[in-house]
This record gives structure tokens, sequence and C-alpha cells, in this order.
């Protein structure tokens, strides 16, 4: 393919990163809008939420939309039981809407999700079966919510264990799109603290960033750094960071 030309079907593997989740959406939006047709997608945490939602045949504005209501943020009630602050009221209307079916066979996208198997301390991958449990169980990051009990094993948030599932795309022939939420940021820190998180953000993330080289087309930005992962402040400024990079990278791209 040459330089000036971006593929009319992509697949699509999508990082955790909470709230941070809403640069995907950009992404993905602009993507739609310029008739890119996503065929297979592979996510972690806030990526194997928003995958299902895309997965479900559902637009990023949207999505968009729905995250952004009061009724979405009130899905989320005080626990305070077995090591956690929240839980997810799974009954909720509004969770029926952003993802409409309930078993991975449903979808009209191909989806995996990884899951962190906590007592095995390893990824899980699920490409089939409950798909609201497996959503749910990728997403539960503790201490903020309670790990997914699923067939008698404990699941957490995958993207402690793998938050970047890019090699279950490679399944597929489509050229794949990579979007972390959580960019490679070369400043060097000058405090304690900096570099207490700088040492724990390399810990957890260096292989994702090796794993880059496995996309065709990679995206991230340090602007996210400046965006609070476990709040809804910021979610309509990841957006449009998202849709911006994305539209200024196809601007000069002809999709074929």
């Amino acid at each position: 393919m040459q330089e000036n030309e971006f593929p009319r079907e992509v697949s699509l593997v999508l990082s955790g990163g909470a709230a941070k989740g809403a640069y995907h959406l950009g992404i993905i939006d602009v993507l739609q809008k310029k008739g890119v047709v996503i065929k297979a997608i592979s996510g972690t945490s806030i990526g194997a939420i928003i995958g299902a939602a895309v997965a479900s045949g559902k637009k990023a504005d949207e999505i968009f939309t729905i995250i952004t209501s009061k009724e979405y943020k009130r899905v989320f009630k005080v626990y305070l039981k077995k090591g956690a602050l929240f839980r997810i009221d799974m009954q909720a209307p509004i969770l029926k809407k952003l993802i409409p079916y309930d078993t991975f066979e449903e979808l009209q996208i191909p989806l995996t999700v990884c899951l962190t198997d906590i007592c095995a301390v390893e990824a899980y991958y699920v490409s089939s079966g409950n798909l609201r449990d497996m959503v749910l169980a990728s997403s539960s990051i503790s201490p903020l919510l309670p790990p997914v009990k699923i067939d008698g094993t404990l699941y957490s948030d995958g993207g402690l264990v793998d938050n970047f599932p890019v090699e279950k795309l490679k399944k597929f022939s489509y050229p794949i799109v990579g979007v972390n939420l959580y960019a490679n940021n070369r400043q060097v820190p000058t405090t304690i603290l900096g570099w207490l998180r700088k040492n724990i953000r390399v810990a957890w993330q260096h292989k994702n960033y090796e794993k880059a080289t496995m996309c065709n087309y990679y995206f991230s930005n340090v602007l996210l750094d400046n965006i609070s992962a476990y709040s809804f402040s910021g979610i309509e400024k990841a957006y449009r960071i998202g849709q911006k990079d994305m539209e200024q990278f196809l601007a000069s791209k002809h999709i074929i």
C-alpha cells in the first residue's frame, strides 16, 4: 500500500485506560465517518467495553452520548465491600443500550477481550460465551471495582497483565490499527513523585510499547497524561484529541 493510502477495512486493538477511553471513541468516530469498516476488535478494560459496543453495531458518537449521560454515571454504586469502593449496577437499562447483546456470538464484529485470572496471575482471552460477564471482569480494576467470579474463577482487569492484546488480531488478514491510552512520555521527571510515576509506567507499559511494532497504524498522545483515568471531567477533551489525531492523519490519505 502506498504512503498516501489507507485501507478501507481494518482490525482494531484498544488498550485500557478508564475515562481516557473517550480517545478511542474519537479515533473510531473519524474512521466510521470516513467509511472505514472495522472487521475485528481486541480490547482490554475500557477497550473491551468500547469494543463490545462497536461490535454491537454502535456508532462512536452514539457511544459517547451514552457514556457522558447522567444515567450512565449512576450505574456506579458505592459498595465498600470485598475490598472495593464501587460496584456496577448491571441491571441498569443504559448498559443494555450501550451493549444490547448477551453473548459474543451475537455480535456483528468478532471481539476478543482480555481478563486477568487473579489466582493464576495470567491473561485469559475470551471471544465466546457470556459477553456481559467477560466485559465486566475485563474492566474491574481493584480496589475501585470488585473482581468477578466466573465458573469458580476470580477475574479482574485485563490491563494488569496485557493492556494491549494486539496478538489476538494476527489471525485476521486486515491491517491493524492500534490505540494505546498510555503514550510513551519521554519527559524526564524532576521530583520524587514524578520518578515513582515514571517507574510504575515503565514497568507496566514497556511490553505494550514494543507491541506497537505489530500494528500497521498506531495512535497515542501524551496529552492524555493530563486527563484523569478515574474522573468524568476529561472525557470530552479525550474524545476531541482522538478525533483531531485521526483527522490529521487521514487528511492526506486516500482510502482504498
